[in-house]
C-alpha cells in the first residue's frame, strides 16, 4: 500500500507540508471503513495572520470524508497547534476541513449538492450515514456564511412578517427590503425578542435601523412596540390586506350568528368571503341575491366591498377622507363585530393613515411566506 500513498495525496489535493502516511481498512460488524492518515513534514512551520510559527504541540482529530466505492472514509490527523508572541496557544487552519467540522470539505459538498437537487435533510442524513440534525448543522453554517459575506446596502423600505418553520406553534421572524426584494434578517420565534435578533442580522450585514423610513407589518402588538423603540423615525404602515382580513373575521361572525336563523344562508361561507369581482357570475348573482333577501350579512358585505374600494382608489387618490365616510358608515349599522373592527382601526390609526401616505404594503413579505412554504413542504 505504501506505493500508493502518493496517489491518496494528490487524489486529496494536500498542498505541501501534508501527506499522506497511512491507508488501512477497518471491518467491524461487516461495516468496511478505509481509514486515510494524514501527517505533515518534520519541522514544518505554520502560518497565522501571516506570521510563520514552529510547532507547539498537537491534537488528534478524525473527518468524515467521501465515500470510497461502496465504503464509507475517514481522514485522520495529528492537528498543529501554534503558539502567538502573546503567548496564546491557537490551532491552525487546515486545507480540507473548516475548523470545528467534523466533516471534510468535499463530504459538506456532497451534503449540499444533495439538497440543492432537492433531497429532505434526513433523506440526505439516511443516504449519507449521519444524523438529520447534524445537516441542519452544516446547512446553517453555510447560509450564515453565505450571508455574512453578502453586504446589505441601506435599507429604506423594510417589512416584517413571520411564517411557521414547521407543524405546530414554531415560528420565523423574517425581515425584508422591499426595494430590493431580499431578505436581510431571520430570527427564530414572533415576539419582540426574535425581532430584536432578526435586526442584528440586518445590521452585522451593513445595513442601520437608523435609515429606515417605513416598516410594513400586520397588528402584531410584539412587532408594534419593537419598532417603535427600535425605529422610531419611521413610519409603521399596516398592510391593508391584514385589516382585510381582520374585516372578514368580522363578517364570518355575523354570517355564523345568521345562519342559525336562516337555513338559506348555509353553505354560503365562501362567498361572503371573497371579493365579488373574483366570483363566478353565478356565485356574484347568488350573493347579490342573499344579500337582498337578508340585510344585516347583506350591509356588512356591502361595506367589506366598499373598504376594499377604499384602499384599490388610495393609488390614485390618497385622500383618508373616503375611508372617514366608510367608518362613520359602518359605526352606524350597529353591528358589533363591524363595530368592533372600527374601534381597532382607531385604536391603531396611527399605521392605517400612513398607508394612504406610503401607498406600500406587505406583499413581498407574503411571497416569501409562500416560498418559505412551499421549501418546507
Amino acid at each position: 500500500m505504501e506505493n500508493e500513498l502518493p496517489v491518496f495525496t494528490a487524489a486529496l489535493e494536500l498542498p505541501a507540508p501534508w501527506f499522506v502516511s497511512k491507508v488501512n481498512f477497518s471491518i467491524i460488524d461487516d461495516v468496511k471503513v478505509l481509514h486515510i492518515t494524514v501527517d505533515h513534514t518534520a519541522g514544518s512551520t505554520f502560518a497565522l495572520d501571516g506570521v510563520d510559527y514552529p510547532l507547539y504541540d498537537h491534537r488528534q482529530r478524525t473527518w468524515r470524508h467521501l465515500n470510497f466505492f461502496q465504503h464509507q472514509c475517514h481522514l485522520h490527523a495529528r492537528v498543529p497547534r501554534i503558539k502567538t508572541k502573546e503567548g496564546e496557544v491557537k490551532q491552525i487552519d487546515l486545507p480540507w476541513a473548516q475548523p470545528g467540522s467534523s466533516f471534510t470539505l468535499l463530504f459538506e459538498r456532497q451534503v449540499i449538492e444533495l439538497l440543492k437537487e432537492g433531497m429532505s435533510a434526513s433523506s440526505v442524513g439516511r443516504h449519507l450515514g449521519i444524523g438529520d440534525k447534524r445537516v441542519f448543522r452544516l446547512v446553517h453554517r453555510y447560509v450564515s456564511q453565505a450571508l455574512s459575506e453578502q453586504p446589505l446596502s441601506p435599507v429604506k423600505e423594510l417589512s416584517i412578517d413571520e411564517t411557521s418553520s414547521r407543524k405546530g406553534h414554531n415560528y420565523f421572524t423574517i425581515l425584508a427590503d422591499r426595494e430590493v426584494k431580499k431578505v436581510i434578517g431571520i430570527a427564530i420565534g414572533k415576539d419582540r425578542e426574535a425581532l430584536a435578533h432578526a435586526m442584528v442580522d440586518m445590521e452585522v450585514r451593513g445595513a442601520y435601523r437608523e435609515e429606515v423610513k417605513t416598516v410594513t407589518m400586520d397588528m402584531s402588538t410584539s412587532y408594534i412596540s419593537g419598532t417603535a423603540e427600535w425605529m422610531p423615525k419611521a413610519d409603521i404602515v399596516f398592510d391593508r390586506f391584514h385589516l382585510t382580513k381582520k374585516l372578514n373575521e368580522g363578517i364570518d361572525k355575523i354570517h355564523r350568528q345568521e345562519q342559525k336563523d336562516y337555513k338559506e344562508l348555509r353553505n354560503s361561507r365562501y362567498l361572503w368571503l371573497r371579493n365579488h369581482d373574483d366570483l363566478k357570475p353565478d356565485q356574484q348573482t347568488q350573493v347579490d341575491e342573499l344579500a337582498l333577501a337578508y340585510p344585516t350579512i347583506g350591509v356588512a358585505y356591502r361595506l367589506k366591498e366598499l373598504f376594499r374600494e377604499v384602499f384599490d382608489n388610495a393609488a390614485q387618490n390618497s385622500s383618508i377622507v373616503p375611508l372617514k365616510k366608510w367608518i362613520k358608515e359602518a359605526w352606524s349599522t350597529g353591528l358589533a363585530p363591524i363595530q368592533d373592527f372600527v374601534s381597532m382601526l382607531h385604536n391603531r390609526w396611527y399605521g392605517v393613515v400612513s398607508y394612504f401616505k406610503r401607498l406600500v404594503t406587505n406583499a413581498y413579505a407574503e411571497r416569501i411566506n409562500l416560498k418559505t412554504q412551499e421549501i418546507k413542504r
